[in-house]
Formats: C-alpha cells, sequence, structure tokens
C-alpha cells in the first residue's frame, strides 16, 4: 500500500467514515477506533506523541525481548521430529499485553497478570453482550450459551 494513501486516512478524519453495523457498539465501546470526525481528531492529537517515531524506537528492544521471548517457549514445544501444531492466539495475546505492560507500565506481564486476565474477560463479555442482542435469530441457533 501507498504511503500517502495511509496517511490520507489517518488525516483525512471526514472522508473515511465507519461502518455503523451495530447500534449497541457505541454504549459498550468507546474509544479512538469508535469515535469519528472532530472527536477523534481530538483524541488522536493527545495521543499522537506517544507514538512518534524516536520513542516507538526506543520501544524496540522491547518488543524484540517479548518476541524473543515467545520463540523461545514455541521452540520448547516442538518435538524432536521438528513439528509441533500450536494454537499461537494465546500466544500473540500474551505477547501484546507483555509488551504494553514493559512500554507503558515498567513491568512484565507477568506483575500485571490478573488486570490483563480481568480486561480479557470484561472484553468477551462484552462481545457476547454484542452478538446476541443484535443478530437476528442469533438465540435461536444452537450454541454452547443458548
Amino acid at each position: 500500500m501507498d504511503p500517502e494513501q495511509i496517511k490520507d486516512i489517518f488525516t483525512k478524519i471526514y472522508d473515511f467514515q465507519k461502518s455503523h453495523s451495530n447500534p449497541l457498539t457505541k454504549f459498550v465501546s468507546s474509544g479512538l477506533a469508535n469515535y469519528e470526525g472532530g472527536k477523534w481528531a481530538k483524541h488522536r492529537k493527545i495521543i499522537n506523541p506517544a507514538f512518534n517515531l524516536e520513542k516507538l524506537k526506543l520501544m524496540l528492544p522491547t518488543f524484540h525481548q517479548s518476541c524473543d521471548d515467545m520463540m523461545s517457549n514455541w521452540e520448547a514445544l516442538v518435538s524432536p521430529k521438528g513439528s509441533y501444531e500450536l494454537d499461537i492466539w494465546p500466544s500473540l495475546q500474551n505477547f501484546s499485553c507483555d509488551a504494553i505492560s514493559q512500554t507503558a507500565f515498567g513491568s512484565s506481564y507477568e506483575e500485571g497478570r490478573r488486570i490483563f486476565e480481568l480486561l480479557k474477560e470484561q472484553a468477551e463479555l462484552a462481545m457476547k453482550v454484542i452478538q446476541s442482542l443484535y443478530i437476528p435469530g442469533w438465540r435461536f441457533l444452537p450454541t454452547a450459551s443458548n
């Protein structure tokens, strides 16, 4: 993708509208990802200094260490035959949480694990609410929650 096109997406706030497929989203979730127009521009301006190139460069060693730790864990799981089937989603979640914990708070994910577990649980519950209330006929589908 062309860098100029990406720049346009992030700066032309009124040209790119978000889809509004679920009316519950504005009540359950708020933040930069859901804001539009002037509100989005205001919040983007507030957080923008935290993501300038020089600050991101300072975070790279932490990201690298978190990635090395994740790769070491994966390598330990591989059998002598050289293969292993792995669901990487939990590892990627832990990687993200560890990198955020280290760069934002100066502590490892292990130290703040309970907080992240509660945030994860909250996100899962919010998704259940969103899915169950606004998908017509959802309650009639044979799922574990029905």
